[in-house]
């Protein structure tokens, strides 16, 4: 099957603090993965260094059998730290707002609320919505380019047993969807 991700000897130091220490471990494609610790422990480091955002001072990173994230970069999709969206523009506003400016039809953004559970709010503003549907929309986002591998850092982090729960089954609906998807918590 292969791997989705290969993390090897990663290591990430910021002047004298390390964030990331000789961190190594695989995923397998068509699996979900948790990647679990506490906080400060360097996930989303990690996360960010997966993407590209931040380099690492020594270690390897590869995505689908490449270390060029100008090659895996357009079969991921992210959701970090919590999303930021427009407050007073609907959901499927935002989400189109997204898609126009990747190229990618409109249709699209009306699947993806549907599949994350927000069709009966689609059209209410992202300032009303409650964390977990904050959330979901965040997920939505992260799948309009249809990536093979979708990372999510800390999905779940603020939200009530019911949220938690509906993140939970989301991710196993699109776990069932072939996608590998790396989760932090």
């Amino acid at each position: 099957m292969g791997e989705a991700i290969s993390v090897k000897n990663l290591t990430k130091k910021y002047e004298e603090r390390i964030a990331i220490d000789n961190v190594s471990f695989n995923v397998k494609i068509g699996s979900v993965c948790g990647f679990v610790g506490p906080n400060g422990s360097g996930k989303t480091t990690t996360i960010r260094a997966i993407l590209g955002l931040i380099k690492p001072n020594s270690g390897e990173i590869r995505i689908f059998q490449t270390n060029n994230p100008n090659e895996y970069l357009q079969k991921i999709g992210a959701m970090i730290e919590g999303p930021a969206f427009y407050p007073l523009l609907s959901g499927i506003s935002n989400l189109k707002v997204l898609a126009d400016l990747a190229g990618i039809p409109s249709k699209r953004c009306e699947e993806l609320i549907r599949l994350v559970g927000l069709g009966e709010r689609a059209s209410s503003k992202f300032k009303t919505y409650s964390l977990g549907m904050k959330q979901r929309l965040g997920i939505a986002a992260a799948l309009l380019p249809n990536p093979e591998l979708l990372i999510l850092d800390e999905p779940t982090n603020g939200l009530d047993p019911n949220g938690i729960l509906e993140i939970r089954n989301l991710i196993k609906t699109l776990a069932k969807s072939g996608k590998t998807i790396f989760v932090s918590s």
